[in-house]
């Protein structure tokens, strides 16, 4: 179960690396929405976040899973992401804790909402 989450975390971080629009778009829920702090914008809908994807240059993102919890038709994906990113003149990079919630839609998961807090900065 978590190595299926694995993957469909693996595919997101691979389209929003590759900026690929369609790709990302084909993982979202219609309802999708982005809760983020520190992130691409505190809430962002569907059409914004894709509108706004390939505006963003990503050097490298990693998605680890940590854990999921399925609820019937929904589960819940917490993770830890590894992003080097910009959005103009805003550095996106950092580590953030995500939880995803993705639900059961003819007969694959998609992503419903995702709540993303970037992580303080490790010291040295």
């Amino acid at each position: 179960m978590k190595e299926d989450f694995q993957r469909l975390e693996d595919r997101w971080a691979a389209a929003v690396a590759a900026g690929d629009r369609a790709a990302a778009a084909a993982l979202l829920a219609d309802d999708f929405v982005l809760s983020s702090s520190g992130g691409v914008a505190p809430t962002a809908t569907r059409a914004t976040w894709l509108d706004t994807l390939p505006q963003i240059e990503t050097g490298s993102l990693t998605a680890v899973v940590k854990e999921v919890r399925i609820f019937g038709a929904v589960a819940v994906v917490q993770a830890e992401l590894e992003w080097q990113a910009s959005l103009g003149t805003r550095d996106l990079s950092g580590r953030y804790a995500i939880t995803d919630i993705f639900s059961r839609q003819d007969g694959d998961w998609k992503a419903s909402w995702r709540v993303s807090t970037r992580l303080p900065a490790l010291r040295s």
